[in-house]
């Protein structure tokens, strides 16, 4: 009995030992965006824009300012959810988005990764997001960007982080400016109307050969104060005063 043990023993640690580990699952590179199929993405694409007619009066100014090839920045104030997917809604293109790194591990975590976005870090220079905006302007594609990295709680444009900024002085794209109001009143009131305009794009170029901080703020501040001066007075926030000058 004991020498059946052992033998059992023994043909258990052979095939133990000729058992292949089981191969671990390759993490997913969040900064590689999700590559939308053409067709599903404009099916998509008519299915929302359906949807946003029965929902909103959406008025468009402007959208011949868009560029229709080559890579550039939309840079927009941001008031509800709804903006992410309106903002591009009537371009023939597919965009590339940067959000909040939170939403990567939230509920909408899939939806965010099938819309084609890659996390940002709030709060810090985070490295790796520049470049992946940068290699995503490289391969061509259309950039959306919220410089004030997150919803308006007060409904009026909050100080924009300098992001964008340095974005769009390093790649040299240029950067269309879009001010949208009346999004933050969707499924709030019965068919608000909501407005959208897309600014000319600007290209913004540092004063001397190397980029310096007072560059990207500057950068920065251009694009918020031209999105300000699109937008009605009560949307303005801390653009008020400057965009008053400005038009003074």
């Amino acid at each position: 009995m004991k020498q059946e043990q052992e033998q059992d023993a023994s043909v258990s640690s052979t095939s133990g030992a000729n058992e292949k580990p089981a191969k671990a699952k390759p993490e997913k590179n969040l900064y590689e965006p999700y590559i939308t199929p053409p067709v599903l993405y404009h099916a998509l694409r008519w299915f929302a824009i359906v949807v946003f007619a029965v929902i909103a009066r959406v008025r468009l100014n402007g959208i011949e300012n868009v560029p229709t090839e080559g890579p550039f920045i939309i840079a927009a104030n941001h008031l509800s959810w709804t903006d992410i997917p309106l903002i591009p809604l009537n371009f023939t293109r597919k965009v590339i988005y940067m959000a909040k790194e939170e939403y990567f591990s939230s509920k909408l975590a899939w939806l965010v990764r099938f819309l084609g976005a890659f996390p940002v870090k709030r709060g810090e220079a985070d490295r790796q997001a520049l470049r992946a905006a940068e290699e995503q302007l490289k391969k061509g594609n259309i950039l959306v960007i919220f410089p004030e990295g997150t919803r308006s709680r007060t409904r009026t444009i909050a100080k924009a982080h300098p992001g964008m900024g340095m974005i769009a002085l390093r790649s040299g794209v240029p950067v269309v400016p879009v001010a949208i109001s009346g999004s933050e009143r969707i499924l709030k009131s019965f068919r608000p109307r909501v407005t959208i305009s897309y600014g000319e794009p600007m290209i913004l170029t540092p004063k001397g050969n190397k980029i310096t901080r007072e560059d990207i703020d500057e950068a920065t501040e251009q694009v918020m104060r031209k999105i300000a001066s699109m937008l009605p007075p009560k949307y303005r926030g801390v653009y008020s005063e400057e965009t008053e000058a400005i038009r003074e």
